[in-house]
């Protein structure tokens, strides 16, 4: 049976990816749970928030300053409203889309994309059931510091052909389940029945969201695991990318950057950016990507 990492596959792609406040103690940015979190304080029997975060790597002497901010590709539309003042404190944020250079997100295209591309469908319809909205409808990338850093199609497509990325991730998949079923099947049945759970609940949207939040953090290394994480085309060719623009943005003398990508590349940017670009960290703090609180007719007031 590969229920399990069937279940983390789709979790994973549903996420990758106000206020904020600083991590209690140093972060080392070397995982994921590093960079997403949820948010339950002392003595609450409910979490108040899934969060995300923006980790902040510096080089003083060349007053160089880089930001990793994870995406959440569904998210509150307070999220994205946040995000986007934000985004307006860099000189250039680079972001992640497979398309060809010189895309143009405008909401035309935003709309073409949404209605054409299944997994954005699939994004858009996991927003309506959890009362949460989809990423490229409001985050603003029209916006004239933002810049496209990411593969085309066709170099994607062949870089996942060349590694075998597809095969891989099923021979994965099947490794994690297997390994998931010996370990135990009452966890996915426990897991089957707090997800019936939430039909009951007095707001299933809120207990949805809630249960999604939980499942998805949970199974965060899973779900790496079978994308292949380091030496994929999905993380290590489009992290590579990336890089290669921020290199051209330094260069052209522009300080402070964004790097906007799902949480899941995060940590290996961290592992690059300490050993190519000579960047320490120096703080990470978080944003309020779900908001775990606010029952659905609460959130549209």
């Amino acid at each position: 049976m590969m229920k399990r990492g069937a279940l983390s596959f789709v979790l994973l792609s549903c996420v990758l990816f106000m206020s904020t406040g600083f991590a209690e103690e140093p972060v080392k940015g070397d995982k994921l749970t590093d960079f997403m979190r949820v948010n339950q304080p002392e003595g609450r029997r409910q979490p108040v928030s899934m969060d995300t975060a923006i980790a902040r790597l510096v080089d003083d002497k060349k007053e160089i300053v880089v930001d990793l901010i994870a995406a959440v590709h569904i998210g509150d539309k307070e999220y994205y409203e946040n995000l986007n003042g934000i985004f307006k404190r860099y000189d250039a944020v680079l972001y992640e889309l497979v398309a060809d250079e010189g895309t143009v997100l405008d909401k035309e295209t935003i709309a073409k994309k949404k209605d054409r591309s299944i997994l954005s469908s699939f994004q858009s319809g996991m927003g309506e059931a959890l009362a949460l909205d989809f990423q490229l409808l409001h985050v603003d990338y029209e916006a004239g510091n933002f810049i496209h850093a990411d593969l085309s199609p066709e170099e994607f497509g062949r870089r996942m052909a060349e590694r075998g990325d597809l095969m891989q991730m099923l021979y994965r998949a099947i490794i994690l389940s297997n390994k998931k079923n010996k370990d135990g099947g009452d966890e996915e049945l426990k897991m089957q029945g707090r997800l019936l759970g939430t039909l009951f609940a007095p707001d299933p949207s809120l207990a949805l969201k809630r249960f999604f939040a939980k499942e998805m953090v949970n199974q965060m290394d899973d779900s790496v695991y079978i994308i292949g994480g380091e030496g994929s085309a999905i993380i290590t060719d489009r992290n590579a990318a990336a890089l290669k623009v921020l290199r051209r943005e330094l260069d052209a003398g522009k300080k402070k950057i964004a790097i906007f990508y799902g949480g899941a590349h995060l940590p290996e940017f961290v592992k690059s950016l300490k050993k190519d670009f000579k960047l320490e960290m120096d703080e990470i703090t978080w944003v309020i990507a779900w908001d775990l609180t606010k029952d659905r007719s609460a959130r549209k007031k």
